[in-house]
């Protein structure tokens, strides 16, 4: 999967499975990826990182984030990680239901 953005509507993804997407990503995988959205019952957060603590860092301040298809949301309690090629992802969880891997920069694009 090589996806720029990945939106999964309510999907039985555990946290293992969040973990072993972000190890994926991190090591290179889904090089074009820029946004990641599911809609999940809920989150451990510190599960997903399990193994990525290291290289996560908690963001404290809210920032937004546009998505390549122009969707605007507010990013709060995340975390955000770095691959070795210096690219950013914040990731997040939004209760109730909605985890997100935002990609930086982002980039909007105009598909009119």
């Amino acid at each position: 999967m090589d996806g720029i953005v990945i939106s999964l509507g309510y999907s039985n993804l555990s946290d293992s499975d969040l973990n072993v997407f972000l190890k994926h990503w991190l090591a290179g995988g889904c090089p074009r990826l820029k946004y990641f959205k599911a809609g999940i019952h809920s989150v451990n957060i510190l599960q997903v990182l399990a193994g990525l603590m290291h290289n996560a860092v908690y963001m404290e301040n809210s920032r937004n984030y546009t998505s390549p298809f122009g969707y605007t949301l507010t990013l709060s309690d995340g975390y955000d990680i770095q691959r070795s090629d210096g690219v950013t992802a914040t990731v997040n969880y939004q209760p109730p239901r909605t985890f997100v891997i935002a990609v930086w920069p982002e980039t909007t694009h105009n598909f009119n």
